[in-house]
């Protein structure tokens, strides 16, 4: 990565993001969490990839929560009393696109933003030493935003889905030759 921002400098931002999201879209208060309290397992994740066309970085970002949390998201957004797994799924992802969304603006001027990725999963992600996070309660629960370098080549890059691209695009071939 060439010129990537400075994480440790935008934890604060991060921590705004998160409480600002979840009154917005929830209308519910959150509080950050100092600690290093983390969602527990079964854990609901999103991931999206920034790339920062200008400055050629690419950087991660996951939104996650418990999947008590997200079924109960899924409860107050959709109206349903018993959200099913795509229902999850669909919410985790919507929170990962506002928070990635934001990330981008927060971070990059010409940035590209793929399609999110999410999943449920039975553990907690190994997070990698680089990564910096911010946390909040809501709804008694941990809502957990995370950013993480990656590089060109990393797996999180290559098999991102980006909007309108195929392998055949000429304009993927320009600003991502080795991944066409």
């Amino acid at each position: 990565m060439s010129d990537a921002p400075d994480l440790e400098s935008v934890v604060p931002d991060l921590e705004s993001l998160l409480a600002e999201m979840c009154t917005s879209v929830l209308g519910e208060d959150s509080m950050p969490i100092a600690d290093s309290r983390r969602p527990s397992a079964p854990i609901g994740i999103s991931r999206l990839v920034v790339h920062d066309v200008a400055a050629d970085w690419y950087l991660a970002v996951e939104v996650r929560a418990c999947v008590d949390l997200v079924s109960a998201l899924a409860t107050k957004l959709l109206g349903v009393a018993d959200p099913a797994p795509d229902d999850l799924l669909d919410v985790i992802a919507e929170f990962g696109n506002i928070a990635a969304g934001n990330v981008k603006t927060l971070l990059c001027t010409h940035g590209q933003l793929s399609l999110p990725a999410s999943a449920l999963l039975t553990t907690v992600p190994h997070e990698p030493v680089e990564s910096v996070r911010a946390a909040v309660d809501l709804l008694g629960q941990v809502l957990e935003l995370a950013l993480i370098p990656l590089t060109r080549t990393a797996a999180a890059v290559t098999d991102a889905r980006w909007p309108g691209a195929r392998p055949e695009d000429p304009l993927l071939a320009h600003l991502m030759p080795e991944l066409t």
